[in-house]
C-alpha cells in the first residue's frame, strides 16, 4: 500500500541501528548488553565471555533465525533490542551459506559469493533488519576491528569482507569504535583518520564506565535513548525551517516593487541562515521581470 509523505510530514524515529566494533577484549558484548532489556543472538558463541549477561540464543544456521522469528519464545521475552555478536559472522558465514545453498548462482566456482549472491546477501540482511523494526526492537551489530592501508595512515573498520562491509556502513545509524586511550576505554562515534565512525547525535569520544559503577549497567541504552531524542530534534526543527520557508514564500509571491523586495531582505535579516537562502535565490527569480538585484548595495532597483 503506497504511503504519500509531504516536506512537513512527522517522521519520528523510534528505533535505530547501532554498530559497536573494537580490539579483542575491549569489552563490546558486556557493554552491549547494557543496552535496553536485550536479548543476543550469539553467532560466535562467545557469550560466557561477557561480563553482563542476559537472554540470549545460539545460532547454528540462518535457518535458525527464521524460526527465532516465528517462537512463542521471543514473544515472551518482548526484547528492546536485539545485539548480533558478530555481525562479521553472521553476514560472512550464515547469511552467505544461506544464499549459495538457496541458489548456485550466488556463489563462484571458488565459493566465495558471486555479484548476484551479495546482492541476496543484502536483501537477506535487510528482510531481517526491516523485521526487528515491525517488532519494535533497536539493532545493535556488535564487530571486530581490522584495518584498512588509507595513504600512509592505517583506518580502524569493522572486520567484514568488502560487499559486506559496504552493507553494513548503509544500513547503520550510529557507529562506534571502542578501545583502550591513556588506560582507560573509551568509545568514539565521530569519523576520524584512523577509523570510521558515524555520530548523527554529536556524542563523539567518551569513556565508557567500569562494570561496578552506577552509569554502566544502562550505559547503551542511555546513549540510544540520547540519539534518538538528537534525530527527531532535528526532524522538528527542519519541519519548522519548512513550514517557516512556505509562509514566506506567500509573502514574496505578492512582492511587485523593489521597495517591496527591499522590506522583504530586511524580514530575511533576522531568520537564521538556512532560510536567508533559500528565500533569497528565489526572490531575486521572482523580482527579475520588475527589478534587478545590486550585488554592491545588496538591495534591488527598479529596471
Amino acid at each position: 500500500m503506497l504511503k504519500f509523505f509531504n516536506e512537513t510530514s512527522d517522521l519520528r524515529t523510534e528505533h535505530l541501528t547501532a554498530v559497536i566494533f573494537g580490539e579483542p577484549g575491549i569489552g563490546k558484548t558486556s557493554l552491549a548488553n547494557t543496552s535496553k532489556n536485550p536479548l543476543m543472538l550469539d553467532f560466535d558463541t562467545g557469550i560466557q565471555r561477557s561480563v553482563t549477561r542476559h537472554n540470549f540464543v545460539r545460532i547454528d544456521s540462518w535457518e535458525d533465525i527464521v524460526e527465532f522469528q516465528k517462537s512463542k519464545e521471543l514473544v515472551n521475552i518482548a526484547p528492546d533490542t536485539i545485539i548480533i555478536d558478530t555481525v562479521g559472522t553472521m553476514l560472512d558465514n550464515f547469511i552467505a551459506d544461506y544464499v549459495k545453498r538457496a541458489d548456485p548462482k550466488n556463489a563462484r566456482r571458488g565459493g566465495e559469493l558471486s555479484l548476484q549472491g551479495y546482492g541476496a546477501m543484502k536483501s537477506v540482511f535487510k528482510q531481517f533488519k526491516d523485521w526487528t523494526n515491525k517488532v519494535n526492537c533497536n539493532l545493535i551489530f556488535v564487530a571486530h576491528a581490522t584495518s584498512e592501508d588509507e595513504g600512509d595512515n592505517k583506518k580502524f573498520i569493522p572486520k567484514l569482507t568488502g560487499g559486506s562491509y559496504d552493507i553494513l556502513r548503509q544500513e547503520t545509524d550510529l557507529i562506534g569504535y571502542m578501545y583502550s586511550y591513556q588506560n582507560r576505554r573509551v568509545i568514539d562515534f565521530t569519523p576520524k583518520d584512523s577509523h570510521i565512525g558515524k555520530d548523527c547525535a554529536s556524542i563523539g569520544m567518551i569513556d565508557v564506565p567500569e562494570p561496578k559503577e552506577k552509569a554502566y549497567p544502562t550505559f547503551f541504552e542511555d546513549l540510544i535513548s540520547r540519539t534518538l531524542k538528537r534525530m527527531n530534534e532535528i526532524n522538528d526543527e527542519q519541519k519548522k525551517i519548512i513550514t517557516e520557508i512556505e509562509g514566506l514564500r506567500k509573502i514574496m509571491f505578492e512582492i511587485k516593487s523593489s521597495d517591496d523586495a527591499n522590506n522583504f531582505i530586511e524580514t530575511l535579516k533576522g531568520k537564521i541562515k538556512t532560510v536567508q537562502l533559500q528565500c533569497y535565490g528565489e526572490l531575486v527569480k521572482h523580482c527579475e521581470k520588475f527589478a534587478q538585484y545590486n550585488k554592491e548595495t545588496k538591495l534591488f532597483e527598479n529596471v
